[in-house]
């Protein structure tokens, strides 16, 4: 390729860690920029059955073995006390810290301070690689401290362009720490997003990340955007989530169903790691207010409703994320009450979606006037199949979804040559509150054929696979 080719081998090298799984080199012209509807369909004919799936990216296997990445970012705040680390990950159920591009050295030699025994963390840096703190390539360090994952490098470039030039920055900081994952934050609409996923992929970078800060429908196209170009590339995306306000004051308020919703869209797209922007910020900074602490840059500040909403979310992601770490996506379906409610980006539900064998109608249960919900669809090491339910309801989302209403979705099965298992025993499904494995029977039965209601509030999912005597995925 014309710009860093003796890179690309270097960095498809990278340590002792599972292979790279490198993308293409970036091609030049209008022919690499594939269109909205070339990547934004849900379905990427993703099958089970393939004996020769390519070794995991470094990535995912980091994801793989460990706990779902879950965080909320730090600005400018400086070390903070050793209480309000433990607080973050024992009560707030965060499993990593997430500091600004000023994090290293100082602030995470503070948060490392506490010894919390769940300690770990990603840094910003700048997009030449260094620390806001000291100019220095990720801070001078030349050991990584214990609990490294790795760092963002810069933000939300804006196109191509501007990627190639920090091209210098993100071959220093792969240098300063080999081991450590690239990570790599999108806007929602930067320019040639694919060519700009896909060239960082090339060069090494291990995880794709997004911001897009919507509670309307317009989010659902950038999920299944981002969604999109890890499958392709076969590397972990991630998000960023809304726990913030403007200081201007004419944002509507968060509310739990918004959070949920915010939060559990994610899992259904098959997103396996989760930051809420912002934690806390400098007080000096005049645009963002903090959702979940009552005044900014202040380590006392009492906490907000929104604090422990997020926090019994995160426990909820965590017992998820066993399960949702171990699987891959194969689809993602939106079921609207009528055609014009379908969402710009989302596909209508159609049998034999996400390759599952049983499922043959999906549509809300009687009595459930104008609910709709996403389903997304999965499959683990062991060719199992599983789906997430979610109700999409939430209070600032567009009609008929803005609303915090319960809602039950009706599906609909065809057994006829399944395993005698799985006519009798129904469903499994992971309890999200305690992380168990559930046995779920169905709501009624006739011949080969059964139904399942499922209830669930605002925001809310259910994932569940086909009981065949096979384990539940989980770490």
């Amino acid at each position: 390729m014309a710009h860093g080719s003796a890179r690309l081998s270097t960095w498809c090298l990278f340590g002792a860690l599972t292979a790279c799984q490198c993308g293409p080199a970036p091609v030049e012209g209008d022919a690499a920029i594939a269109t909205d509807a070339g990547h934004d369909a849900s379905s990427l004919d993703a099958h089970p059955a393939d004996a020769n799936r390519p070794p995991l990216s470094r990535g995912v296997q980091w994801v793989r073995d460990n706990p779902m990445f879950i965080s909320a970012l730090t600005v400018n705040v400086g070390a903070p006390p050793v209480a309000w680390v433990n607080d973050y990950f024992d009560a707030f159920h965060a499993t990593a810290a997430h500091l600004w591009a000023n994090g290293v050295p100082i602030e995470e030699a503070g948060w490392a301070s506490a010894s919390n025994p769940h300690y770990r963390w990603v840094s910003w840096v700048a997009s030449d690689g260094t620390s806001y703190a000291d100019d220095q390539v990720i801070g001078g360090l030349t050991t990584p401290p214990p609990g490294r994952i790795g760092y963002q490098i810069g933000d939300e470039p804006a196109d191509y362009a501007t990627l190639l030039s920090w091209q210098p920055g993100i071959q220093a900081v792969h240098d300063a720490d080999p081991q450590a994952l690239l990570i790599l934050n999108l806007m929602r609409d930067v320019g040639e997003y694919d060519r700009v996923v896909d060239t960082f992929v090339g060069w090494g970078g291990d995880v794709v990340s997004y911001d897009d800060y919507d509670r309307a429908n317009g989010s659902y196209r950038s999920l299944a955007r981002y969604r999109a170009a890890g499958l392709r590339n076969g590397v972990p995306y991630w998000r960023y989530l809304r726990s913030f306000s403007f200081a201007a004051g004419n944002d509507p308020p968060l509310t739990e169903s918004d959070l949920r919703w915010d939060a559990f869209s994610g899992l259904v797209y098959g997103y396996t790691g989760h930051s809420w922007f912002i934690y806390q910020i400098d007080p000096s900074n005049p645009d963002l207010v903090p959702a979940l602490f009552a005044s900014k840059g202040d380590f006392n500040s009492p906490k907000t409703a929104s604090w422990s909403v997020v926090a019994q979310i995160n426990a909820e992601l965590v017992n998820l994320g066993r399960a949702v770490t171990q699987l891959t996506s194969t689809d993602v379906r939106y079921r609207a009450s009528f055609g014009y409610t379908q969402p710009e980006g989302t596909q209508a539900w159609s049998a034999g979606a996400g390759a599952d064998p049983y499922l043959i109608g999906v549509a809300a249960a009687p009595g459930n006037l104008l609910f709709e919900f996403l389903i997304g669809f999965f499959f683990d090491d062991a060719d199992e199949h599983y789906a997430m339910v979610q109700n999409v309801r939430h209070n600032h989302g567009d009609w008929p979804t803005d609303s915090n209403d319960s809602g039950t979705a009706r599906l609909s099965f065809d057994f006829g040559g399944a395993p005698v298992s799985v006519q009798r025993n129904g469903v499994q499904s992971l309890d999200k509150l305690t992380g168990n494995v559930v046995d779920v029977a169905f709501t009624s039965v006739q011949g080969d054929s059964a139904t399942l209601d499922v209830q669930l509030a605002a925001g809310d999912v259910f994932l569940f696979k086909y009981a065949t005597g096979a384990a539940f995925a989980r770490q």
